[in-house]
């Protein structure tokens, strides 16, 4: 029997808002204050990407986003489309997540976790492709929490606003 990979599971809002979740959640135990909210837009394509998954093999929080980068050169081909092509996915999961206080987006544009909490049963019931965007996910959340002001990342990605 052959198992089909659900695309459209994988970037519903309820679906990214936990993925959103665990990058917030992780960048806060790093850094307090929280992400920007811009940084969600380069999280979440990341995390989502099936072809940049083998990438985070052998890496953990300590890794960094430099060294990570270091030794995934393909990330820099054509990350702008990448972005682009996911603002349709990230600004609906920001919307729902703010709605559903799993985060909250406070004054200064920067996420924080709200006053509810994923459930961790239902983490702990994805399959083993889902379960990776939700680590990826956290694990980009540490790494951008030590690598610098927003403006500072996006450059390092290639980035221009």
């Amino acid at each position: 029997m052959t198992l089909a990979h659900d695309l459209y599971a994988e970037t519903n809002p309820a679906f990214c808002v936990y993925a959103l979740a665990a990058f917030i959640n992780a960048y806060v135990q790093v850094n307090e204050i929280g992400p920007e909210m811009p940084l969600a837009y380069i999280a979440l394509p990341i995390a989502l990407s099936e072809d940049l998954a083998g990438s985070f093999k052998g890496t953990n929080k300590r890794t960094g986003l430099l060294e990570w980068l270091e030794r995934t050169p393909q990330m820099s081909l054509g990350f702008g489309e990448r972005v682009n092509a996911s603002l349709h996915i990230v600004t609906p999961a920001v919307r729902y997540g703010c709605s559903t206080q799993i985060f909250i987006l406070g004054v200064d544009g920067r996420l924080r976790p709200g006053t509810k909490r994923v459930k961790a049963a239902a983490v702990g019931r994805l399959d083993t492709s889902s379960a990776g965007v939700i680590r990826r996910a956290g694990r980009l959340g540490a790494w951008l929490a030590t690598a610098g002001s927003t403006r500072n990342i996006f450059g390092i990605l290639g980035l221009t606003v």
